[in-house]
C-alpha cells in the first residue's frame, strides 16, 4: 500500500445545480431581482447547516477575489463574475458554495489530504435540504441540468489534488494518463482545466457525470487514485535507485535555496518547494509535509499580500517570501 500522505495533497467533491424557472447564469446580466433570489436561496440553506461568510464579488477587491482563487474556494469564471456572484465560506467545515458562476449554484467541500467520502458526506447534505428547500431543475431523461453538457446527469465532480514528481520525471505520467481517460477520468493542472501542473501538482477527477451514480463516481475516482498512489510510488522508489547521490543533491540544493534566498519568485520558489517536497517523500529530508503543502499556498502572490495585511509589489513579495519561508522551515 502506497503512502498517500506523502502523493494526495487535498481532495474536493462538488455539484452543480440550477434552480427551475431561473435563466443560467450567462442570461442573468441585467436581471438582479433573479441573481439575489439565487443568493437568498442559497443563503437559506446555509443558514440551516453551518456557519459562513457570504462574500460579493463585487464588494470585495480584486487581490480578495485572486486570494480566494488560489486557496480553490472559488472559480476564474467566479471571480471575473463582478456584477453578480458570490461564494458562501463555511467557517469549519471545508464547505465553499459558489453563487452564478456558470450554473447558479456550484457547491464544493474542500478538505486536505484523501477525504473522498467525508467532502461527499457533506456535499450531499446540502444537496439534500437545497432539494427540500427548493425547486432544481431537472429531467428525467438527462437528470440535473446544467449550463454546460459536460456536466449533464449528476452534476458532480469528485477530484483529488495529487504530487506526482516521480511519474512525471521519469516520463510515466502520460502513460498513465491515457489509461486513466479510458476509464473516464481526466488529469488537469493546479488550478483546473487549461491549466499546468505546476510544482509537479495534478487534479485527478471524473470526466463522465451522466449515466452514473453519484456513488459509482466516488469509487471511479477512488480507485483511480489508489492506482496512481501506486505507480508514483514506484516510480519514486526506482527514481532514487538510479540517480541516488544525483537526486539527494539536487533535493539539498534546494533547500539551501529556500533556507538562505533573500528573495524568491513564486515560480523559482514553486520549482524548489517541489524538489523540497520529494526529498521529504524520500526521506532525505525530515520535514512535515503538510506544512510545506500550507507554505506553497500561502506563498502564492494574493495571499503574500493577504499575509502582509496590504497590498505589495512583485519585488516586495519576492522578500517577504523569502523572509516567510525561511522563517517556517526553521520553525520545524
Amino acid at each position: 500500500m502506497a503512502n498517500i500522505d506523502n502523493i494526495v495533497v487535498s481532495t474536493r467533491v462538488r455539484l452543480a445545480r440550477n434552480l427551475k424557472d431561473i435563466p443560467f447564469p450567462a442570461r442573468l446580466k441585467g436581471s438582479p431581482k433573479s441573481s439575489e433570489e439565487v443568493i437568498n436561496t442559497v443563503k437559506s440553506v446555509c443558514d440551516k447547516l453551518f456557519k459562513y461568510d457570504l462574500l460579493l464579488m463585487n464588494r470585495i477587491s480584486d487581490i480578495d477575489r485572486i486570494a480566494l482563487l488560489e486557496r480553490h474556494l472559488i472559480s476564474p469564471n467566479l471571480a471575473a463574475n463582478t456584477e453578480n456572484g458570490a461564494v458562501c465560506i463555511g467557517k469549519e467545515n471545508g464547505m465553499s458554495i459558489m453563487i452564478n458562476e456558470e450554473d447558479h449554484i456550484r457547491a464544493q467541500c474542500l478538505i486536505r489530504g484523501f477525504a473522498l467520502e467525508e467532502c461527499y458526506k457533506k456535499v450531499n447534505a446540502f444537496d439534500d435540504k437545497l432539494s427540500d428547500m427548493a425547486q432544481i431543475a431537472y429531467d428525467d431523461k438527462f437528470g440535473y441540468l446544467t449550463a454546460c453538457p459536460t456536466n449533464l446527469g449528476t452534476g458532480m465532480r469528485a477530484s483529488v489534488m495529487m504530487f506526482l514528481p516521480a511519474l512525471t520525471i521519469t516520463g510515466e505520467l502520460s502513460r498513465l494518463i491515457n489509461e486513466i481517460q479510458q476509464a473516464g477520468l481526466t488529469v488537469r493542472g493546479i488550478y483546473g482545466e487549461g491549466s499546468n501542473g505546476t510544482g509537479y501538482l495534478y487534479q485527478i477527477s471524473n470526466q463522465i457525470t451522466i449515466g452514473v451514480s453519484e456513488r459509482n463516481l466516488i469509487k471511479v475516482v477512488n480507485n483511480a487514485v489508489m492506482k496512481i498512489c501506486e505507480s508514483e510510488q514506484n516510480a519514486r522508489a526506482r527514481l532514487y535507485k538510479q540517480e541516488g547521490i544525483v537526486l539527494e543533491d539536487t533535493v539539498s540544493r534546494s533547500l539551501g535555496i529556500l533556507l538562505y534566498a533573500k528573495r524568491i519568485t513564486s515560480d523559482e520558489f514553486m520549482e524548489h518547494m517541489a524538489k523540497v517536497k520529494l526529498g521529504v517523500a524520500l526521506g532525505i529530508l525530515d520535514l512535515s509535509m503538510p506544512m510545506l503543502n500550507q507554505l506553497t499556498e500561502l506563498c502564492q502572490p494574493a495571499n503574500m499580500c493577504h499575509y502582509c495585511g496590504r497590498k505589495v509589489n512583485a519585488d516586495e513579495r519576492d522578500i517577504m517570501r523569502a523572509d516567510l519561508v525561511r522563517n517556517k522551515i526553521k520553525e520545524r
